[in-house]
């Protein structure tokens, strides 16, 4: 008889095992969304007729326009060519639905008044938060909560701040792609192609620096015509307040001073005349004198090495000499575009996104802890510190020809 029990209760736990497909949704029933735009709603109509609605609903401080990009299957096989602005045709490979209301969640759940398909957010590529947003106070947190929370939402998905409405940005019409969602994805992958981009932000990234006491930064984004230009970074400060904007060079250079550099081109000048320099890699490293810690001296050390790409210098490239002065022309070029911008990060906006707060507490924790609540603030040791630059460049190959074709002529 206790075997016989023991069988039974066996059997009837497995059973509870088999009934997993309670919650199940048919795939051609999900509305895969492919990518978000958060914007800050341009008129007051909505809201207007909201209270007219309801007259004893409590205001809220900020409400948002969000931009929601469904897949249309059929769009994609038909080999039709998609484009925005929310109306679909029979060729078209997405759909855009925007909605406006207090709170993301709210929006999310408000398009199920208006589509068949109601949003699935694990195939999400981007989420787009417009400059306004985050100018805001707490806006970009604010904005960034709800797809934290959701466990449907992917970590994996990139964040970029745009300069302009991140609505347009889902709006571009490239030749290339049918979803404009996954045109913005791939080019965000080409940073090893250009150094003047950052690496890849994504959602679980940004979960962590916002949670963290330290200053960071976001991908730029601005959307054109037919395509998007990604380049340059949103600057955050400790308190995720949205400070500002690094031009592409000035990002070019945040990337050599945090080593974040996988690829790129580097160019100057030798004799007045253009030399292009292909990076294959760089080390990166500081040297810090903690002896007066009103006057912390930092010195970034960074190493590059690459090809010679392009020249239109007349030169003799086997010559030690000749190449020892191309080098040096090359780690100036480094060496400018950084102190550059530290004077943008370090003296104007006051913020550490070279993060040697990070620094400190991997390599001098006992300091660290000590000074961590005036690095950014309070005494605002880090604005009190000194940072230089310090580069050197290796030409490991000058390519196919020692000379140009105006000095053969000669």
């Amino acid at each position: 008889m206790n075997r016989k029990l023991t069988a039974f209760c066996i059997y009837l736990l497995l059973s509870t095992l088999l009934a997993g497909c309670w919650d199940q949704v048919q795939i051609e029933e999900r509305g895969f969304v492919v990518g978000v735009g958060i914007d800050m709603p341009r008129t007051k109509e909505t809201e207007q007729q909201a209270k007219q609605e309801a007259p004893d609903k409590p205001p809220v401080k900020e409400r948002f326009l969000a931009t929601h990009q469904f897949v249309v299957p059929g769009g994609l096989v038909s080999g039709g060519q998609g484009s925005g602005g929310g109306q679909n045709t029979a060729n078209e490979a997405f759909h855009n639905l925007v909605s406006e209301g207090d709170s993301l969640f709210e929006i999310s759940r408000e398009l199920a008044t208006r589509t068949s398909r109601s949003p699935f957010y694990q195939h999400m590529k981007i989420l787009i938060v417009s400059e306004d947003v985050a100018r805001t106070k707490d806006g970009f947190a604010r904005a960034l909560d709800f797809y934290l929370r959701d466990p449907d939402s992917r970590r994996s998905s990139k964040v970029f701040i745009s300069k302009g409405l991140a609505k347009e940005v889902l709006e571009v019409k490239p030749k290339t792609e049918k979803l404009p969602a996954i045109y913005v994805n791939s080019v965000a992958e080409n940073d090893d192609k250009n150094s003047r981009m950052l690496p890849d932000v994504r959602l679980g990234d940004v979960h962590e620096e916002l949670l963290s006491p330290y200053s960071f930064v976001v991908p730029r984004i601005r959307p054109e015509e037919q395509e998007v230009k990604l380049a340059g970074a949103a600057v955050f400060a400790h308190d995720n307040q949205l400070m500002g904007f690094l031009g592409e060079e000035e990002t070019e250079g945040l990337n050599f001073l945090t080593g974040n550099i996988s690829g790129g081109m580097l160019k100057g000048k030798m004799k007045n005349n253009l030399v292009s320099m292909n990076i294959q890699g760089i080390k990166h490293s500081i040297e810090a004198d903690l002896r007066d810690r009103q006057r912390m001296k930092f010195t970034i050390i960074i190493e590059c090495e690459g090809t010679l790409a392009e020249s239109y210098a007349t030169m003799d490239y086997l010559n030690h000499m000749a190449m020892e002065k191309l080098e040096q022309v090359f780690a100036e070029e480094i060496q400018r575009m950084s102190n550059d911008t530290i004077r943008k990060v370090h003296n104007q906006m006051k913020v550490d996104v070279i993060k040697l707060g990070s620094y400190l507490k991997q390599h001098h924790f006992s300091l660290w802890k000590k000074i961590r609540q005036d690095w950014e603030t309070g005494q605002r040791l880090y604005e009190k510190s000194e940072i230089t630059v310090q580069a050197k460049v290796y030409l490991r190959n000058i390519g196919a020809i020692n000379r140009t074709e105006r000095q053969n002529n000669r």
